[in-house]
């Protein structure tokens, strides 16, 4: 009976002033430091993954990003190269415009810089009707002549080879002279014009059309430096190459009307 009455009388105040439920909160308010401590172990593992799993995740998307810039990079690369090889060819389509002739085009296999056989490989032959002495262009002006040819290739002497000499003439006056390769790439001498001769910097070399290789009124170079104080009847003058000696890939094969088939 007395513990049904204190079980009643607990009832009772419990019911009016909430005493339980206060303490409850207060031993969960003591005992949750407990459950902290025990649960930290836990969250540090799952943090220790949650991170683990991030920076693996985070490798793998620079990996993919790395690799994609590279694959845009080398696309880059090759839009320049393309956009630099239809410049060269609009260059060579310039070039023929308003003349008379047929071109063949043609391209560079190999090139030699010797400093005593400045010669280029073309991939064209005797398969293209090609010929020796067939003079050679670029977008810009003269390269050279073929000089020699196989079934499907030939060899092409360039303007700066030490053997090369080319007719030209002064477009601003018209005095013809020859230009001799130097073994340089950039850089053309024209030793047999008299000093008193009226050839200045910056006047335009073309082909005189003497000697039955070179049509005329292709460009050859322009004048760089005149001296004339030589000690002798012949100015010293040098001449820059138009044609990209050194540097062009695509290359066109002129052949002269009378040769064309009708």
């Amino acid at each position: 009976m007395l513990y049904l009455l204190l079980s009643v009388l607990l009832m009772a105040m419990d019911q009016s002033g909430k005493f339980i439920p206060r303490f409850r909160a207060m031993l969960e308010y003591a005992v949750e430091p407990v459950y902290l401590l025990a649960e930290l172990p836990a969250r540090a593992l799952r943090g220790v993954s949650g991170y683990t799993r991030s920076y693996s995740r985070l490798q793998q998307e620079n990996e993919r990003f790395e690799n994609q810039l590279l694959e845009q990079a080398g696309q880059v690369q090759q839009l320049a190269a393309l956009a630099e090889e239809n410049r060269r060819l609009r260059a060579l389509l310039r070039a023929t415009e308003g003349r008379r002739l047929e071109f063949r085009f043609a391209e560079l296999v190999s090139v030699n810089l010797d400093p005593y056989a400045h010669q280029v490989v073309i991939d064209r032959g005797a398969a293209d009707d090609v010929f020796v002495g067939q003079a050679v262009i670029d977008g810009q002006g003269v390269m050279g002549q073929v000089e020699s040819v196989q079934w499907g290739q030939s060899h092409v002497r360039l303007i700066s080879d030490p053997e090369h000499a080319l007719p030209v003439q002064v477009l601003r006056t018209g005095q013809r002279t020859v230009a001799y390769g130097t073994g340089d790439s950039g850089r053309l001498s024209l030793p047999n014009l008299p000093t008193q001769s009226d050839i200045r910097p910056q006047d335009m070399l073309v082909t005189s059309g003497l000697g039955d290789r070179f049509p005329a009124g292709f460009p050859v170079a322009v004048i760089t430096d005149i001296e004339r104080d030589t000690g002798g009847a012949f100015a010293a003058i040098n001449a820059r190459p138009l044609a990209a000696l050194d540097r062009g890939r695509e290359v066109l094969l002129l052949l002269p009307e009378q040769e064309q088939p009708e």
